[in-house]
């Protein structure tokens, strides 16, 4: 067996080990595992004799650990948040799809059991993640896996390229070139925060992210993560605080140039085809889509309920005929979460969005207001909204629905906030410690005097009752 299977066998199993105790462990696991997806591997083929589910043994070990440590949890005024509680709705509204619809498939079952692992995960998630220090954490962990996956589609061999995009880096959902771009693109905003730490190897190691993860992106070539990209820089200006407005204007512009230096003419041959106006000059994936929304329509006033989850595919061509013989994806992750659950999926995927994104707004003004050294999570709400942005408007184009990275994203916010709350209630305490102390300080350099003549009663009774209040803010230290 090779020592990187060896040395993987032994993080994983430590890792999901520690998780009994200090879950944050194993949530770092797991999200390694997202990124890595051993099954996928040189390394990872020589234990599959084993048959080891990591991301389930992982993932029940970290529950387990949840559970056993939620005494510990410091979970805020609400221990259900109301984006929390829209996750849930929408995962209840996929299983009303299954009664509702046409019926399960071969791809039902499977899709129903990663939505439930990844609403168990999300929920574990929002609860454990809730200090700074673990906010830092992971947005380490995920510049890291940002590295990872640029370096593994830089040494990718030339079969992993498919029509000149890179397909089959990463876990299932970066099976396709779109997937990886997306999700690569939307990390970038935390690989900057890493970037601006004052530590050399925070820096270096968000330098060489930065540019890995932007090569891969470009080998991609995926036109819908190129205009997200677009729209997410433009967001960021607009949403930057205005102090950091003119370093992130000038990390755009390295940006830029480094991705037009790196880029190829593949790359923008591929580009070209968005604002081709001449349809015959579209490549046959530009022009499907319109067909497949307007089937999509006839396909949801036929079944306002929606036609049961993983059944988009299969059904959808019955409202067109050109669709026969194609079995095409929603390619927009609303138009596919419509067709599939419905209108009481669409709702509460929309609700869910928007109490998200309510959420960072929240955060933002708790920050402004409440905290003193607010500024590193001033930087995590702006660069969870640019990755909002990034799934949102790729989103339009291809379908992310069930894509577990985006809805890290969307339970993201609830961390953040309870991560501030805690803060603001830590700096209260120590504000109170601190006014209680100077109280006692106060008293012990005002003795109580005897007082020996019997005109000076009141003022005796005074002095007293300030000496026995005195005791009291002692006793209270």
């Amino acid at each position: 067996m090779p020592l990187r299977s060896l040395a993987f066998l032994l993080y994983f199993f430590g890792s999901s080990t520690a998780a009994f105790v200090y879950p944050m462990v194993g949530l770092v696991c797991y999200v390694v595992l997202y990124h890595v997806y051993p099954q996928t591997t040189w390394w990872g083929s020589a234990l599959e004799p084993l048959g080891i589910r990591y991301a389930f043994v992982c993932g029940a070990c970290l529950l387990i650990g949840a559970v056993l440590n939620a005494g510990r949890m410091r979970l805020g005024r609400h221990p259900l948040h109301v984006v929390e509680a829209g996750v849930i709705v929408v995962y209840l509204s996929m299983l009303l799809s299954l009664a509702t619809g046409v019926g399960p498939n071969t791809q039902t079952a499977m899709i129903v059991d990663k939505m439930g692992k990844i609403v168990l995960f999300l929920l574990v998630m929002s609860h454990v993640v809730v200090s700074r220090h673990r906010l830092w954490i992971l947005t380490v962990i995920l510049t890291v896996m940002t590295l990872y996956l640029g370096h593994e589609a830089k040494i990718a061999p030339p079969g992993a390229f498919l029509q000149n995009r890179l397909d089959g880096i990463g876990g299932p959902d970066f099976h396709e070139s779109a997937g990886l771009a997306i999700h690569l693109c939307a990390l970038m905003p935390f690989v900057a925060i890493v970037l601006r730490h004052k530590h050399w190897l925070c820096r270096l190691t968000a330098f060489f992210a930065a540019g890995y993860g932007t090569n891969a992106i470009l080998l991609c070539r995926a036109r819908s993560a190129f205009v997200a990209a677009i729209v997410a820089g433009l967001a960021a200006l607009w949403y930057v605080p205005r102090r950091f407005r003119m370093w992130v204007a000038g990390m755009l512009v390295v940006a830029a140039a480094g991705g037009f230096f790196l880029s190829d003419s593949w790359f923008w041959k591929r580009m070209d085809t968005i604002v081709v106006a001449d349809q015959e000059q579209r490549d046959q994936s530009s022009a499907i889509r319109f067909l497949i929304w307007s089937a999509a329509w006839d396909m949801f006033k036929a079944n306002p309920l929606g036609v049961g989850v993983g059944q988009f595919q299969f059904q959808v061509k019955r409202y067109n005929e050109e669709l026969e013989n194609i079995n095409r994806d929603a390619h927009n992750s609303f138009i596919l979460c419509m067709g599939e659950t419905g209108a009481p999926g669409l709702v509460a995927y929309l609700t869910t969005l928007l109490l998200s994104w309510v959420t960072l707004n929240r955060t933002s003004r708790l920050v402004r207001s409440n905290l003193a050294d607010g500024e590193p999570f001033e930087w995590l709400v702006l660069a969870n909204r640019l990755a909002l942005i990034v799934y949102l408007v790729a989103g339009l184009f291809v379908s992310r629905f069930y894509t577990e990275g985006m809805w890290w994203l969307i339970i993201l916010p609830v961390c953040l906030l309870r991560a501030v709350e805690n803060e603001i209630k830590q700096e209260l305490r120590e504000e109170a410690a601190v006014e209680q102390a100077a109280a006692a300080w106060a008293c012990t350099l005002r003795p109580v005097r005897p007082q020996l003549l019997t005109g000076n009663a009141t003022s005796a009774r005074s002095d007293a009752s300030r000496g026995v209040a005195c005791q009291g803010q002692l006793g209270g230290l």
